[in-house]
């Protein structure tokens, strides 16, 4: 009777430590599904969730609203507009002639004071420009960062006959305003700098 009771005893022991094994396994395992099917028990992640922001985080459970889309922008680096900190295209690129080509308002206070608008027109190669004053025409060039170069060139207009015009610019950034200083002098009758203001 005492063999069997130990026996008993040791056979119930050893029961109860399998049990007690077999549970605690069961609890890591139900603990480790929960965490992998986002229970309770999940550690929280914030961050931007949106794969086409350029700070997406793909470990994020939990949108923080941080997106951010500023590598989105122009990548050519001869367009006006190129943006060194983009990295994603967006087909936002402009080019400096492409801007020019257009109507624009004048505001001088000079000898170009009578003249309220100019049109530029697209020369013969890329970049080149043709500013139509209505009463005379100049030629000019634009380049991708927006310079303007008007190259010495004779022209008529009002009771000169001749008069003797250059001068130079900047598109700025805003793509709406345009400063050129032009020099126009005359043989002993002329000899005048004036800063046109072009805007859109």
């Amino acid at each position: 009777m005492k063999l069997n009771l130990r026996t008993f005893l040791i056979l119930f022991a050893a029961i109860s430590f399998l049990a007690t094994a077999c549970k605690k396994e069961e609890e890591e395992n139900n603990s480790n599904n929960t965490d992998q099917n986002g229970g309770d028990d999940v550690e929280l992640v914030f961050g931007c969730m949106v794969d086409t922001a350029c700070n997406f985080n793909p470990l994020a459970n939990q949108e923080n609203e941080s997106c951010d889309y500023s590598c989105y922008g122009c990548t050519d680096e001869t367009a006006f507009n190129y943006n060194p900190d983009a990295s994603i295209d967006d087909g936002s690129c402009v080019y400096a002639g492409q801007i020019m080509i257009d109507t624009w308002n004048v505001d001088a206070d000079c000898f170009f004071g009578a003249i309220s608008e100019v049109t530029l027109e697209e020369g013969d190669n890329e970049g080149d420009l043709v500013i139509d004053f209505g009463i005379f025409t100049l030629n000019a060039t634009v380049n991708n960062q927006g310079l303007i170069n008007i190259p010495s060139q004779d022209v008529s207009f009002a009771e000169f006959s001749l008069v003797t015009i250059s001068g130079s610019g900047e598109l700025l950034q805003n793509e709406q305003t345009a400063i050129v200083t032009i020099t126009a002098s005359a043989l002993l009758v002329l000899n005048e700098t004036c800063t046109l203001t072009l805007t859109l």
